[in-house]
């Protein structure tokens, strides 16, 4: 009986040690963002729009053309859910997008086309709420809408990256033309404070960049002329993007590889500017908000 017993015990143990492993698994997923922006995008509605519309909303982006609320109202007033859920989620500290980069060249990168669109959508619903008088609502747009931003680009390719560098560009933009054109509260400028403050330096380029080239091994991996040679870029790559002065190293790198493998290199210089024009933007806010 005591045997019994015993085995009872242990099975009773066995199986609360399983709940518990299963309530920390279920609990980590509950608190992934990407799981709730993933939610938000599923509520998108009537993201597709003309060429011609394409050009107007990217001229409102880029501040050239000032916002006509007339043309995009009922646009956003049909993605408030979706907007709501994002901004909701970005309250969640961790952000994991899933991504299987054993897959080399084929890792989905649709979530950041998704994440464009509805990043771009909330930059247009602050500039709304500010325009309806709403100016707590339009802060707590757009310090949501700069963490959705770095979200995005979290532990993904250099795509991603550029997803989120355009996204966060775009918001950052936003925070500056308000700025200019309203009156905050000391509690409202804090909050926005906060928001750029938690973007520290920007976004991980040097890791997009490693994840991307890293891909590439497995195309290589029978051919140690070129894997020797991939190796090579990687590290000269990696480190180009923390001191750009060491660009002449990567270039003689990759001149020096097997064309087919040059050939899939992204565009060093290009990234750069990138990098630089995020960090241009941030320093500029940074300096308004004080």
């Amino acid at each position: 009986m005591k045997h019994i017993t015993a085995i009872s015990s242990m099975i009773l143990v066995v199986l609360l040690s399983g709940v518990s492993v299963s309530a920390q698994r279920n609990m980590s997923l509950a608190d992934n963002a990407a799981l709730r922006y993933w939610s938000a995008f599923s509520q998108v509605q009537d993201s597709a729009i003309t060429e011609q519309q394409a050009k107007e909303l990217n001229a409102v982006l880029d501040g050239t053309v000032p916002y006509d609320d007339s043309k995009y109202k009922d646009l956003l007033e049909r993605n408030a859910l979706a907007l709501e859920i994002m901004a909701r989620a970005t309250s969640l500290a961790n952000c994991d997008w899933g991504l299987d980069y054993g897959l080399g060249g084929d890792v989905p990168v649709d979530y950041a086309r998704k994440a464009l669109v509805l990043g771009r959508l909330n930059v247009l619903y602050a500039f709304h709420l500010f325009i309806a008088g709403n100016k707590d609502g339009g802060v707590r747009t757009l310090a949501a809408g700069l963490r959705f931003s770095h979200d995005v680009g979290n532990g993904g390719s250099l795509f991603a990256t550029l997803m989120a560098k355009d996204l966060l560009v775009n918001h950052l933009r936003a925070v500056a033309d308000v700025l200019h054109l309203e009156q905050f509260s000391a509690a409202q400028r804090a909050r926005l404070q906060e928001a750029v403050r938690r973007l520290g330096e920007g976004l991980d380029w040097r890791t997009a960049a490693k994840l991307d080239l890293e891909g590439l091994r497995g195309q290589y991996a029978g051919d140690s002329v070129t894997y020797t040679a991939l190796t090579r870029i990687i590290s000269s790559y990696v480190a180009v993007l923390e001191d750009q002065s060491k660009l002449p190293t990567l270039d003689e790198a990759i001149h020096s590889a097997p064309q087919q493998l040059a050939n899939l290199i992204p565009n060093a210089k290009r990234v750069l500017e990138q990098k630089q024009d995020l960090n241009n933007r941030l320093l500029q806010t940074r300096s308004l908000l004080q």
